[in-house]
């Protein structure tokens, strides 16, 4: 598959050219996103590269779009298994998330005052236990994601 470069770039640009850019860019490529899952694998990837680029050349505004927690919701859905995506699209998604969406909500939450623990050792954590009273559980506890 190749990538126009010369287009892709010029995407960058217009980006940064209004206050609004970012914020209308990934309205659109979150409606790209969801209306090509399960049907347009090579529109995902094309989009994801773009995504990528953005995340390069455009700054804050449009990092901050992407650590946007509905953003992340509709690009993880494209992971799901009724869209069957190939390897190559799981593994984009993956890698954006841990190289460049991670790092940016790591930052927006640490603006916002969570505070983090210096590392984490997990030889050193207790191990979770479970009593037999909450593995008798009839329905499964609903986690709000916010």
């Amino acid at each position: 598959l190749a990538i126009d470069w010369t287009i892709v770039l010029e995407i960058c640009d217009a980006l940064g050219e209004t206050d609004e850019g970012p914020k209308e860019a990934i309205r659109a490529i979150r409606k790209r996103l969801t209306s090509s899952a399960g049907k347009d694998h090579i529109s995902i990837w094309y989009t994801l590269i773009l995504i990528e680029a953005c995340l390069k050349n455009c700054g804050r505004r449009f990092q901050a779009q992407v650590a946007n927690r509905d953003f992340l919701h509709d690009l993880i859905k494209v992971l799901l298994p009724k869209h069957n995506p190939p390897i190559q699209l799981q593994t984009k998604i993956l890698f954006l998330i841990k190289v460049w969406i991670g790092p940016l909500v790591y930052t927006a939450l640490r603006r916002k005052g969570v505070q983090f623990p210096n590392s984490i050792d997990c030889k050193t954590l207790p191990p979770l236990t479970f009593t037999y009273s909450i593995l008798k559980m009839t329905s499964t506890p609903k986690i709000p994601i916010n």
